[in-house]
């Protein structure tokens, strides 16, 4: 633990060296220290959305080291390649080192290939302070994979941006899994195959942008070892990218979102609208788990006067997610009824809808070790509460070159349809971050925070951290 904490303190240091204000440059950096002091287990708005970077056991000390080599958009070149690398190292009751990015890139005009572990979700919603995208958020670590995809629309007219696409297909390593169903009680290989598709009427130049799209992931893997007869890997994968079913259960874990929204650009705000709607097992289809889904709604100051000192309030976002119905409460195979869906658990692959230990899409399905103790759960499954109703609120302002923000999320939790809880429990979850620029190292940024929970769901939890972070170019 004090080899980690030295760590910490060695990496800021040599990151400094050589600092200093290149704007002409690709190559960025970004570091920060974190200090946290918790009464207990770390506040779910601390470690949630963090890519896995924050550890949940209470107090600590993080830092995390980035160097990126970002593409030129005044480069004319067809061909230009980026990379990156984060390191995260962590000293708390169990210590950690891991990279969150290691990847390197290439693109071609809008193309881009990218191979290794990167940031990202995957759905229409607010980036910034969202409950989570449902199907895959920023709160797991990233897996390393291949993808080919356009990270910016792209016009289908050229020149014209008033209809245009973006899309990505990938395929992952998850690692070793172990099986609740089948032969074998472990596969030494699982994989993540994604892909997605968005299409957008009106661009940045009109008033109103419409959006439309979907993705699709699959957890997949061992077919041939779990099942007697299963598929061999490349006949796996053609059944997996197709949603086919074999033997009467589609190959791997399945789990997506159609999304649609709206953005209307104001002379004073932008207004943005979104909707992910859950599709899983057939249920959607069939409009049986039709109310389940994320409602965001989003208004954003659209010119901040970084000289106007006054109170401002920038960005306000309410959310609602509701995933109760699930097709219903009757699973019948003979009858064809397929409720039940059981949201990021899994019949065949015991760490369900996760990586790393932390939910793949919204955090607010999360693991049972997050849970009080008192609560009933399986072993086999990765959440236990998986029918929530929840209300989020998010909130960006700015007074005397101090940024604030708050997140606030309150939750009805029913546990699963196999372990219901006997009566609702409620949860409400808080932080509050205050961030201004301070003269270190030519302008580095100082923040505090203030977060908890209160509830039935987790235990009390509170924590106070003081934060410190710097980011610019490298010559």
């Amino acid at each position: 633990m004090r080899k980690i904490s030295v760590l910490n303190f060695f990496l800021c240091f040599v990151l400094s060296i050589g600092i200093n204000h290149a704007q002409d440059s690709t190559l960025t950096y970004s570091f920060s220290l974190l200090a946290s002091g918790a009464n207990n287990k770390t506040p779910y708005w601390l470690q949630s959305n963090q890519y896995g970077a924050i550890p949940p056991y209470g107090s600590s000390i993080s830092g995390q080291y980035g160097i990126y080599k970002i593409y030129n958009p005044g480069n004319p070149r067809l061909f230009q390649w980026s990379a990156g690398a984060q390191l995260i190292t962590n000293v708390s009751k169990s210590s950690s080192v891991f990279f969150t990015d290691l990847y390197v890139a290439g693109k071609a005009g809008p193309l881009e290939i990218s191979i290794g572990q990167r940031k990202g979700s995957m759905g229409i919603t607010d980036s910034t302070l969202t409950s989570g995208s449902l199907a895959i958020s920023e709160n797991a670590r990233p897996y390393p994979k291949i993808q080919i995809s356009t990270p910016n629309f792209v016009n289908i007219i050229p020149l014209n941006d008033i209809i245009s696409f973006k899309f990505s297909y990938s395929d992952g390593l998850l690692g070793s899994a172990a099986i609740n169903y089948g032969n074998v009680s472990q596969v030494p290989n699982t994989y993540m195959h994604q892909k997605s598709l968005y299409l957008r009427l009106g661009g940045s130049r009109h008033r109103l942008s419409l959006y439309a799209g979907f993705n699709h992931q699959a957890m997949w893997g061992g077919e041939e070892k779990i099942f007697t007869g299963g598929l061999k890997t490349l006949e796996a994968y053609k059944y997996v990218i197709l949603g086919k079913p074999w033997a009467d259960s589609r190959v791997g874990n399945h789990f997506g979102t159609i999304d649609v929204a709206a953005e209307w650009r104001g002379n004073t705000w932008n207004v943005f609208l979104y909707r992910q709607s859950i599709y899983e097992d057939g249920s959607l289809a069939k409009l049986t788990n039709i109310a389940d889904g994320l409602n965001g709604l989003r208004f954003k100051r659209k010119h901040i006067d970084e000289k106007d000192l006054s109170f401002k309030l920038n960005t306000v976002l309410v959310e609602f997610i509701y995933t109760k119905e699930q097709g219903g409460s009757t699973f019948d195979f003979d009858k064809g009824i397929f409720g039940r869906d059981n949201y990021f658990n899994h019949y065949v692959y015991a760490q369900g809808w996760s990586y790393k230990g932390r939910a793949l899409g919204t955090p607010l399905i999360g693991p049972q070790n997050m849970y009080r103790d008192n609560i009933a759960r399986d072993s086999s499954n990765f959440t236990a509460n998986n029918r929530i109703i929840a209300f989020h609120l998010g909130l960006k302002a700015s007074w005397n070159k101090v940024d604030l923000l708050f997140k606030g999320t309150f939750s009805q939790n029913f546990g699963t349809y196999d372990f219901p809880f006997p009566s609702a429990l409620s949860q409400t979850s808080l932080l509050i971050r205050a961030e201004r620029p301070i003269s270190i190292w030519n302008r580095s940024l100082l923040s505090i925070s203030l977060a908890a929970d209160i509830g039935k769901l987790y235990t009390n939890n509170s924590a106070l951290t003081i934060g410190w972070r710097k980011i610019g170019f490298l010559r």
